[in-house]
């Protein structure tokens, strides 16, 4: 009985189809790191402050308790009001000092003024625990950048926008 020969099949394959797929992944895996996808430090910085001073607005509520926010030219800190005194909240593993990001100008008003803390200045922005929140601006620049963006109170909620400069 004779043997037939196999002639050769047309398409591609599956090792064939494999290898195409893999370089089409890595492809697009370098086309993927190349896009820079990451958030301007201004806006990064701007974005933690507005939910931790959230934070602060619900932990006020929550605990029945006045709170405080605190802006010095390093560190940004909350209190909050016991015993006819400020006591820094040090124990708090999320309301606790931040360090400022020494690239980034940070610059609050109250009441159109310009306001500068040091280490023991009282708060700055008072959360109530009826909701209410001091009004204020802070304004929050990359250094040597027109980047910044606007946290502020509005009907007692706290909103972030970018500012054109």
């Amino acid at each position: 009985m004779p043997l037939k020969k196999h002639s050769p099949t047309k398409g591609f394959t599956l090792l064939e189809l494999l290898v195409v797929l893999v370089l089409i992944s890595i492809l697009f895996s370098f086309a993927t790191l190349s896009l820079n996808t990451r958030p301007s430090p201004a806006k990064h910085a701007a974005y933690q402050i507005q939910q931790l001073l959230n934070l602060a607005q619900e932990d006020s509520i929550l605990r029945g308790q006045i709170m405080g926010w605190t802006l010095t030219t390093t560190q940004q800190y909350f209190s909050r009001y016991q015993n006819q005194q400020w006591q820094t909240l040090e124990k708090d593993q999320l309301l606790n000092s931040h360090p400022l990001d020494p690239i980034l100008n940070y610059q609050l008003q109250i009441d159109n003024l310009n306001i500068i803390a040091t280490k023991n200045s009282l708060p700055q922005i008072i959360f109530l625990p009826d909701g209410s929140i001091s009004h204020f601006e802070l304004i929050v620049q990359a250094a040597n950048s027109d980047i910044a963006y606007k946290i502020y109170t509005q009907q007692n909620t706290i909103k972030l926008t970018p500012v054109k400069q």
